[in-house]
């Protein structure tokens, strides 16, 4: 298999998968803004989430989240310390497609 064929099979799982889970690009950029911040070990704040201009709207950010919030790819924990503050995670659901989609990467 060439190389331009391993990226195409990726693509092919990443679009099941995304089409499977019903996301679109926004929701994915959160995602992987969520990931990123996950492997890192760090934590997410949906405050934080808002401030990507780059993503999208505030509204439209809120909404996606809803959206994943509802779909079961992540959920929302109030701060302890401060309960207007929200930690967003990665459920269980969600980290199994990333390990999907790192398996593809690696066959």
């Amino acid at each position: 298999m060439t190389e331009l064929s391993k990226y195409f099979k990726y693509l092919a799982i990443l679009e099941k998968s995304n089409r499977q889970l019903d996301l679109n690009n926004t929701d994915v950029l959160i995602l992987n803004a969520i990931a990123k911040a996950n492997d890192a070990r760090s934590i997410l704040y949906v405050k934080d989430l808002l401030s990507l201009k780059e993503v999208a709207s505030q509204a439209t950010i809120h909404g996606r989240l809803k959206h994943l919030v509802d779909s079961k790819l992540i959920t929302l924990k109030s701060n302890k310390a401060d309960g207007r503050l929200k930690e967003v995670v990665l459920t269980k659901l969600a980290h199994k497609r990333y390990e999907i989609l790192s398996k593809a990467i690696e066959d």
